[in-house]
């Protein structure tokens, strides 16, 4: 058996015997030290409820049974997928009266939930062993109950409750299938051919190539639409289909519900199918299918600027009772044919028989709508060709535009911001606007700083105003506004995420919510360094430094964490974007672990790869992430705080291809280690990250970017980490592990982990806890052993 074999061998058996208390480090303390909250504003803005996510739960949940199709990652003996969000328990709050209570169920982790339209109860989704069941939570009487025995479905899209109007009932998907254990069956002949497939665009894995996979991923998908009642009765509502999303009309006569196509694809994974379209009586049962069918993501002529035809954001309009409002193509979905108008927007209200109305053209692409109860929508539109998008004020019943801002995309200094929305219970998104206005949230980045914004637009004379300011000693960020009640969070460097509401009454006045206590952090602030590119470029990064570091000590290990970015525009590839007053709790994933270790961390250094005299970015991209590492060490240098002959480079993803890439082709770096990547650009014909082209069309540049052509470069130690069921195009586990032989067969110093059950990121806290020791011993090994050589 050789060397690579062993030491897969040894992990999965690390897999299976990593809780045991004597291979319990001290890592495991800080991972449980980890909390995320998600937090959701009732209808009414009188209420607020705390979900506490479960961010890395134990291997023996993320090791149950699985299996991957068609992009998806499936459990075989849940009901449910592993990107499915856990929750461990919530927490309510009472805003007027500064109360609140915990959630918790007694058994199982809640996956969903949704506010009654009467916000007098909260619908809970609870996975408990192999089943789904529909909870309810009484706030009035603060009773907690399992509403019906129903085996629910969480298999496709992203929420699954849905109340009607009067809050008498839900609308859930319901789980008729079993699932069977997989029979050792012969394996048949598979064909592919180029009659049925015209087209090849980026590599994906776990395709349904065969009708057995296809079967296979029907018997885990398919659901029916059900009604259960607070007396817990069910009526079934459709048949078994593969739902995807759902919603109910704003008056409870109808359910909008859009389905994967009846012929699932042999080429493309789920995120790019069409979808069909139905709409079913509540009353009758009966179903209509008036819209168009949105076709499969194939062929476009230019993937970013081109759309499948069809029906696209198919949804209700608030403003009206039950009347639907979509968009479609009117250039077969390519934007390089010369047209006025690209895109319309039509409604169409119900018994649905009657022609459609167009209520609005677009000249470029639409990207979304979002309406409001007022009838006002926001319209974004894009332009790839030029990068720019805007945003238009529309109506849902004149041809009114008003344009409300237009820019460079990738301009974050100058972005208005993006309209704020409430969930509803039917189902759907409103714009959140009182009578006059709008409320749009930017990030507020600046020159200056960063400081969370909300602007308000006048709906009838397109006037704007300051709404809220985040103040310059915090980062107040806005999480949810409605119904004249703001929620915002607000952290420093030492200070932990702490929630508060604000009314629009006294916006001086804050009422306390949730404070988060006893997280592990680094109380050290971190220092942002600005510094030049030998070009002139401007770039900059935050330079983090041990908790008990001491300029006494002398200069220390740093590792630079970094991740490129491709820009076309030189003004904009110099703009600072990173936030430096914020509270850094423990993250298991972060660069800055190492500060346990005493190794500064040079965090998100400018990667910028800029094109130059009508070039594409990756024809210099070798020789500006060198450009960029060579500045940002002469820039650690200049501190008199790093010892630079004793660096680390650090990656994930892009970043790890970036990492092996300046290994290969500098000598700046003691060690590297590179998680999640790709190696072999050859692997990746199609295109990868911001690269259009195609192998054939710029060979040498996939070849000249690909570092395992450059392995036998390969000086520095490489400890190379993946995810043994990475669903990411372009990142498959093949790439590390060819990466890995290929620098033993050059004799190159190198180790390969790869985790099992994870995915392009890692989750299992005991995967995570051998992951921040194997890092830890290799920075450990190679960077403060060779200081001690010197």
């Amino acid at each position: 058996m050789n060397r690579f074999l062993i030491f897969i061998v040894l992990l999965l058996s690390f897999a299976i015997h990593a809780n045991t208390d004597e291979n319990k480090p001290q890592w495991e303390s800080y991972i449980d030290s980890t909390t995320q909250e998600n937090v959701s504003l009732s209808p009414n803005g009188k209420q607020a409820l705390f979900l506490h996510q479960i961010r890395y739960p134990s291997i023996h949940y993320v090791s149950q049974a699985r299996v991957q199709l068609a992009g998806l990652d499936f459990y075989s003996n849940l009901y449910s997928r592993f990107d499915t969000p856990l929750y461990s328990h919530t927490t309510l709050f009472d805003i007027s009266n500064r109360t609140s209570i915990d959630l918790t169920p007694d058994n199982g982790v809640i996956i969903d939930y949704n506010w009654s339209p009467d916000v007098k109860k909260i619908a809970y989704l609870i996975q408990n062993d192999n089943t789904i069941n529909l909870w309810v939570y009484d706030v009035e009487t603060q009773v907690f109950k399992r509403l019906s025995q129903a085996n629910l479905s969480a298999t496709l899209g992203g929420r699954h409750l849905r109340w009607l109007p009067n809050s008498t009932a839900l609308i859930v998907k319901k789980r008729n299938t079993k699932v069977h254990s997989p029979i050792n069956e012969l394996k048949q002949p598979n064909s592919l051919s180029s009659e049925r497939q015209v087209e090849q665009g980026r590599t994906y894995q776990s395709l349904l190539k065969n009708n057995k996979l296809k079967e296979q991923f029907k018997t885990l998908a398919l659901s029916s639409l059900v009604k259960i009642d607070l007396k817990g009765n069910v009526t079934s509502l459709t048949d078994n289909m593969l739902f995807d999303d759902f919603s109910l009309s704003p008056d409870g006569e109808y359910v909008l519900s859009s389905t994967l196509p009846k012929e699932l694809s042999s080429f493309l994974p789920y995120k790019k199918w069409g979808r069909d379209y139905q709409i079913t009586n509540l009353k009758t049962h009966h179903q209509l299918n008036v819209l168009p069918s949105l076709n499969n993501k194939v062929n476009l002529k230019k993937a970013k600027d081109s759309v499948p035809n069809g029906a696209r954001l198919v949804k209700w309009l608030p403003s009206e009772g039950s009347t639907l409002t979509w968009t479609e193509a009117i250039d077969n979905g390519d934007m390089s044919v010369d047209k006025k108008y690209h895109d319309n927007t039509y409604k169409l209200a119900s018994p649905f028989n009657q022609n459609k109305q167009l209520i609005h053209q677009a000249k470029w692409r639409v990207h979304n709508i979002i309406w409001g109860k007022s009838g006002a929508g926001v319209a974004q539109e894009w332009l790839y060709a030029s990068k720019q998008a805007k945003a238009s004020l529309i109506s849902a019943n004149t041809s009114a535009s008003v344009l409300i801002e237009q820019r460079d995309y990738r301009d974050k200094f100058n972005d208005f911001g993006d309209p704020q929305t409430l969930r509803l219970p039917e189902g759907y998104e409103v714009l959140v606007e009182d009578d006059s206005n709008l409320f749009f949230l930017s990030n507020g980045l600046s020159e200056e700083g960063i400081r969370p914004t909300i602007k308000t637009l006048n709906k009838t004379n397109n006037t704007r105003k300051e709404y809220f300011i985040s103040s310059e000693e915090s980062i107040e960020l806005p999480l949810r506004v409605a119904n004249n009640t703001l929620i915002i969070q607000t952290q420093n460097v030492q200070t932990a995420p702490q929630y508060f509401a604000i009314s629009s009454t006294d916006m001086n006045e804050r009422i306390p919510l949730l404070t988060n206590k006893n997280k592990q952090y680094f109380d050290k602030p971190p220092t942002f360094i600005n510094y030049k590119r030998s070009d002139g470029l401007n770039l900059s990064g935050t330079l983090h430094l041990p908790s008990n570091y001491d300029k006494a000590q002398g200069k220390i290990p740093a590792v630079l964490w970094i991740y490129p970015d491709e820009f076309n525009n030189k003004k904009l590839s110099q703009q600072n974007t990173v936030k430096t007053n914020i509270f850094r709790q423990f993250d298991p994933l972060s660069p800055l672990v190492f500060l346990h270790d005493g190794i500064a961390v040079f965090e998100s250094p400018s990667m910028p790869i800029t094109a130059f005299d009508g070039q594409e970015p990756n024809d210099d991209f070798i020789n500006q992430i060198n450009l960029n590492a060579q500045a940002a060490i002469n820039a650690l240098e200049g501190t008199g705080l790093i010892d630079i002959d004793s660096l680390a480079v650090m990656g994930h993803s892009y970043g790890a291809f970036t990492v092996a890439n300046l290994l290969a082709h500098t000598d700046f770096f003691k060690a590297g280690i590179a998680r999640s990547g790709a190696y072999n650009r050859t692997l990746t014909p199609f295109g990868f990250q911001g690269e259009k082209r195609t192998l054939w069309q710029a060979k040498e540049t996939y070849i000249d970017l690909s570092p395992i052509m450059f392995a036998d470069k390969i000086d520095a130690p490489l400890l190379l980490i993946h995810g043994e069921n990475d669903q990411n195009s372009g990142t498959y586990p093949l790439q590390s592990t060819r990466m890995y032989q290929a620098l033993i067969a050059n004799k190159k110093t190198t180790q390969l982990i790869m985790l099992p059950y994870e995915g392009h990121s890692y989750r299992a806290k005991e995967n995570l806890t051998y992951l921040l020791k194997e890092q830890s011993a290799w920075l450990n090994k190679w960077l403060k052993s060779s200081r001690a050589q010197l």
